[in-house]
């Protein structure tokens, strides 16, 4: 008997395993700290507070279990999630990171926090290996559709931007935290940049990689996802939030970009699939 070969240009078994342990996490990660964010104190890998910080990184989450959700249930096709892995990657890196230069507020004598380092030290590895396994068996690259562009140009410029903001937050969080809508410890204003460095790699991966409509889906629909939770933060936490004018109206325009490409690419999954 021959192996099973998989067809060109999709999902890998061992590419769907990732994605599986992947979405268990983020499930239970998210629903946990967006749901009992004031058990993070307690409960956690090291005790978040206020409440609202918990429930800021619960829905970075509760984001990703909508995306892996959608590769396992929805795709077949690498290209469909292509654009995850590099702001996966940023995620894991940025936060191991936080991890090493904050090791002493972590709670080593606490079994989860094991789990914690584990993925988010294994990630970064993992993850050029599952992609560059993908790339060999990837379809030839497709025209770019023309509808596109201004999807594209815009996610460059939003993704940009965000990767700044990010970065200054990270390297100086002593500085900038006091700029933010909520109380941010270093290591907090770290996790808080780590997930917005996610968000903008994405977004500048998509002006760079997307090629078809459909592509735009995944990746979009998980940016809605998470704007959402994000705007709801200050109704759900109104004693931690002060001040939240620019950081609502933010989201507001990177939610405003999601329904722009999902209005491009749900008539063409309709049409052809994700």
């Amino acid at each position: 008997m021959s192996p099973t070969v998989s067809p060109r240009g999709s999902v890998l078994p061992l590419t769907r395993a990732g994605v599986w342990i992947l979405f268990v996490l983020a499930l239970a990660n998210g629903a946990f700290l967006y749901l009992l964010p004031s058990r993070a104190l307690t409960d956690y890998a090291w005790a978040i507070k206020p409440p609202v910080d918990a429930a800021f990184i619960g829905a970075g989450f509760l984001a990703g279990t909508l995306a892996t959700g959608l590769v396992l249930f929805g795709t077949s096709r690498w290209r469909s999630l292509q654009v995850l892995p590099p702001a996966l990657w940023v995620l894991a890196t940025t936060l191991a990171a936080a991890t090493l230069i904050h090791h002493d507020k972590f709670k080593f004598g606490y079994p989860p926090t094991w789990g914690w380092v584990i993925v988010y030290a294994g990630v970064p590895f993992a993850i050029p290996f599952l992609v560059a396994r993908q790339r060999r068996n990837a379809e030839p690259e497709p025209p770019a559709d023309p509808g596109l562009l201004g999807v594209r140009v815009l996610s460059a410029i939003a993704g940009a931007a965000m990767i700044l903001g990010a970065a200054a937050l990270y390297l100086f969080p002593g500085d900038v935290a006091p700029h933010w809508p909520w109380a941010l410890t270093p290591l907090l204003g770290r996790a808080v940049a780590a997930w917005y460095a996610m968000v903008g790699t994405m977004l500048v991966s998509c002006a760079l990689l997307l090629r078809r409509p459909s592509e735009a889906f995944i990746p979009y629909a998980t940016l809605a996802a998470w704007c959402l939770l994000l705007l709801a933060l200050p109704l759900l936490h109104p004693g931690d939030v002060s001040g939240a004018g620019v950081y609502v109206g933010g989201m507001a325009a990177l939610l405003a970009l999601a329904v722009l490409a999902l209005a491009r690419a749900v008539p063409a999954v309709r049409r052809g699939g994700l």
